[in-house]
Protein backbone atom coordinates (compact mmCIF):
# COMPACT_ATOMS: atom_id res chain seq x y z
CA UNK A 1 0.00 0.00 0.00
CA UNK A 2 1.35 3.31 -0.82
CA UNK A 3 0.11 6.09 1.56
CA UNK A 4 1.54 8.56 -0.43
CA UNK A 5 -0.94 7.97 -3.43
CA UNK A 6 -3.82 7.61 -0.91
CA UNK A 7 -3.94 9.91 1.76
CA UNK A 8 -3.66 13.36 1.44
CA UNK A 9 -0.40 15.27 2.36
CA UNK A 10 -2.12 16.44 5.44
CA UNK A 11 -3.20 13.27 6.33
CA UNK A 12 0.07 11.47 5.72
CA UNK A 13 1.59 13.83 8.03
CA UNK A 14 -0.97 13.05 10.74
CA UNK A 15 -0.92 9.42 10.49
CA UNK A 16 3.18 9.37 10.45
CA UNK A 17 2.73 11.71 14.01
CA UNK A 18 0.46 8.74 14.88
CA UNK A 19 2.80 6.12 14.23
CA UNK A 20 5.53 8.12 16.31
CA UNK A 21 3.11 7.28 18.98
CA UNK A 22 1.78 11.19 19.76
CA UNK A 23 -1.34 12.44 21.01
CA UNK A 24 -3.93 13.85 19.02
CA UNK A 25 -3.82 16.93 21.30
CA UNK A 26 0.33 17.09 20.38
CA UNK A 27 -0.21 16.57 17.07
CA UNK A 28 -2.85 19.61 16.83
CA UNK A 29 -0.13 21.57 18.88
CA UNK A 30 2.58 20.89 16.73
CA UNK A 31 0.86 21.69 13.29
CA UNK A 32 -1.23 24.52 14.17
CA UNK A 33 -4.59 22.57 14.10
CA UNK A 34 -7.63 22.39 16.67
CA UNK A 35 -7.75 18.87 17.79
CA UNK A 36 -10.89 18.26 16.22
CA UNK A 37 -9.63 18.52 12.57
CA UNK A 38 -6.90 15.94 13.90
CA UNK A 39 -9.29 13.37 15.07
CA UNK A 40 -11.03 14.19 11.71
CA UNK A 41 -7.97 13.37 9.79
CA UNK A 42 -7.56 10.74 11.79
CA UNK A 43 -10.84 9.17 10.96
CA UNK A 44 -10.20 9.57 7.37
CA UNK A 45 -6.69 8.12 7.54
CA UNK A 46 -8.46 4.53 9.16
CA UNK A 47 -11.28 4.48 6.45
CA UNK A 48 -8.90 5.07 3.70
CA UNK A 49 -6.24 2.56 4.85
CA UNK A 50 -8.87 0.26 6.21
CA UNK A 51 -6.70 0.16 9.43
CA UNK A 52 -8.93 -0.40 12.97
CA UNK A 53 -6.38 0.44 15.42
CA UNK A 54 -3.40 2.01 16.43
CA UNK A 55 -1.11 -1.12 16.52
CA UNK A 56 -2.51 -1.67 12.31
CA UNK A 57 -1.75 2.15 11.73
CA UNK A 58 1.92 1.95 13.26
CA UNK A 59 2.10 -1.59 11.27
CA UNK A 60 1.06 -0.20 8.33
CA UNK A 61 2.76 2.88 8.53
CA UNK A 62 6.36 0.64 9.31
CA UNK A 63 5.46 -1.34 6.56
CA UNK A 64 4.87 1.39 3.77
CA UNK A 65 8.26 1.33 2.03
CA UNK A 66 8.41 2.45 -1.79
CA UNK A 67 10.25 1.18 -4.37
CA UNK A 68 12.21 3.58 -5.18
CA UNK A 69 15.87 3.63 -7.89
CA UNK A 70 18.34 4.75 -5.76
CA UNK A 71 20.65 7.88 -6.60
CA UNK A 72 23.38 7.70 -5.14
CA UNK A 73 26.37 10.87 -4.38
CA UNK A 74 30.06 9.62 -3.94
CA UNK A 75 31.86 11.09 -0.57
CA UNK A 76 32.62 14.76 -1.09
CA UNK A 77 30.43 15.25 -4.12
CA UNK A 78 27.20 16.86 -4.62
CA UNK A 79 26.73 15.22 -7.74
CA UNK A 80 24.86 12.50 -8.49
CA UNK A 81 26.24 9.20 -9.69
CA UNK A 82 23.69 6.84 -11.53
CA UNK A 83 26.18 4.05 -11.88
CA UNK A 84 27.08 2.87 -8.83
CA UNK A 85 25.42 3.10 -5.94
CA UNK A 86 27.11 4.17 -2.34
CA UNK A 87 28.10 1.09 -0.67
CA UNK A 88 28.94 2.88 2.60
CA UNK A 89 26.31 3.67 5.75
CA UNK A 90 23.65 5.15 4.76
CA UNK A 91 19.88 6.40 5.51
CA UNK A 92 16.98 4.93 3.20
CA UNK A 93 13.56 6.88 2.86
CA UNK A 94 10.49 5.00 4.16
CA UNK A 95 8.36 8.37 5.01
CA UNK A 96 7.82 11.62 3.27
CA UNK A 97 7.97 10.71 -0.44
CA UNK A 98 9.41 14.19 -1.26
CA UNK A 99 12.46 13.70 0.38
CA UNK A 100 15.64 12.32 -0.55
CA UNK A 101 15.51 8.65 -1.26
CA UNK A 102 18.75 8.21 0.35
CA UNK A 103 21.53 9.60 2.23
CA UNK A 104 25.19 8.40 1.99
CA UNK A 105 26.64 8.63 5.66
CA UNK A 106 30.69 8.75 4.15
CA UNK A 107 31.89 8.20 7.88
CA UNK A 108 35.06 7.45 8.97
CA UNK A 109 36.70 5.86 12.05
CA UNK A 110 36.77 8.14 14.76
CA UNK A 111 36.22 11.23 12.41
CA UNK A 112 34.56 14.35 12.71
CA UNK A 113 30.41 14.31 13.08
CA UNK A 114 28.61 14.13 9.62
CA UNK A 115 25.91 16.96 10.28
CA UNK A 116 22.23 16.43 8.93
CA UNK A 117 20.03 20.08 8.74
CA UNK A 118 18.17 22.04 6.64
CA UNK A 119 19.51 24.59 4.32
CA UNK A 120 19.01 28.37 5.73
CA UNK A 121 17.80 30.71 3.09
CA UNK A 122 19.01 33.59 4.94
CA UNK A 123 22.86 32.54 4.67
CA UNK A 124 22.19 31.39 1.00
CA UNK A 125 24.92 28.94 1.21
CA UNK A 126 25.60 24.93 2.03
CA UNK A 127 26.26 24.88 6.05
CA UNK A 128 25.45 21.37 6.78
CA UNK A 129 27.13 18.26 5.36
CA UNK A 130 23.79 17.34 4.18
CA UNK A 131 20.72 19.23 3.86
CA UNK A 132 16.91 18.89 3.39
CA UNK A 133 15.01 21.49 1.26
CA UNK A 134 14.12 25.09 3.02
CA UNK A 135 10.84 23.98 3.13
CA UNK A 136 11.26 20.69 4.67
CA UNK A 137 8.81 20.77 8.01
CA UNK A 138 10.16 19.66 11.45
CA UNK A 139 13.99 19.75 10.73
CA UNK A 140 16.37 22.48 12.16
CA UNK A 141 19.32 24.16 10.46
CA UNK A 142 21.33 21.93 12.46
CA UNK A 143 19.11 19.19 13.75
CA UNK A 144 21.71 15.78 14.28
CA UNK A 145 24.99 14.15 13.62
CA UNK A 146 26.45 11.21 13.37
CA UNK A 147 29.44 9.84 13.65
CA UNK A 148 31.72 6.52 13.55
CA UNK A 149 33.58 5.48 17.10
CA UNK A 150 35.55 2.70 17.45
CA UNK A 151 33.22 -0.36 17.24
CA UNK A 152 29.69 1.66 16.94
CA UNK A 153 27.91 4.23 14.87
CA UNK A 154 26.35 7.03 16.71
CA UNK A 155 23.60 9.59 16.24
CA UNK A 156 23.11 12.56 18.18
CA UNK A 157 20.53 14.91 18.49
CA UNK A 158 21.68 18.71 18.09
CA UNK A 159 19.12 20.42 20.44
CA UNK A 160 16.49 20.44 17.59
CA UNK A 161 12.95 21.56 18.07
CA UNK A 162 11.40 18.80 17.29
CA UNK A 163 13.96 16.04 18.27
CA UNK A 164 15.47 12.99 17.18
CA UNK A 165 13.59 9.16 17.14
CA UNK A 166 15.59 6.15 16.99
CA UNK A 167 13.08 3.24 16.87
CA UNK A 168 10.17 5.67 17.68
CA UNK A 169 11.57 6.80 20.83
CA UNK A 170 12.81 10.53 21.41
CA UNK A 171 16.71 10.56 21.71
CA UNK A 172 18.23 12.48 24.93
CA UNK A 173 19.72 15.99 23.09
CA UNK A 174 23.80 15.96 23.15
CA UNK A 175 23.92 12.33 24.42
CA UNK A 176 24.99 10.03 21.48
CA UNK A 177 22.59 6.91 20.91
CA UNK A 178 23.91 3.73 19.12
CA UNK A 179 22.43 2.48 16.00
CA UNK A 180 22.07 -0.25 14.28
CA UNK A 181 21.60 -1.65 10.73
CA UNK A 182 18.08 -1.80 10.59
CA UNK A 183 17.24 0.61 12.77
CA UNK A 184 14.04 3.44 11.97
CA UNK A 185 15.74 7.05 12.26
CA UNK A 186 13.27 9.92 12.16
CA UNK A 187 14.09 14.22 12.34
CA UNK A 188 11.21 15.71 13.72
CA UNK A 189 7.79 14.15 13.33
CA UNK A 190 6.62 15.36 9.58
CA UNK A 191 7.86 12.41 7.55
CA UNK A 192 11.91 12.68 7.82
CA UNK A 193 11.84 8.69 8.55
CA UNK A 194 14.84 6.55 7.32
CA UNK A 195 15.72 3.59 8.05
CA UNK A 196 19.65 3.22 9.13
CA UNK A 197 21.61 0.21 6.62
CA UNK A 198 25.18 -0.58 7.34
CA UNK A 199 26.70 -3.42 4.94
CA UNK A 200 29.59 -3.53 8.01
Amino acid sequence: MNLSQILTKREFEICGMLAQGMSRERIAKVLYLAEGTVKNHTASIYEKTGVRNKAQLVAMHIANRQAITEISISPGSDIPDLRIAYAGPKLRLIGLYLLPDVIPLPLRSSGRPFVIGRFDVCVGKKQQDFEFGQDTKGVSRRHASLRRTENQIVITDLVSRAGTYVNGKQITPGAPCPIHHGDHVSFGCLGADYIFEDID
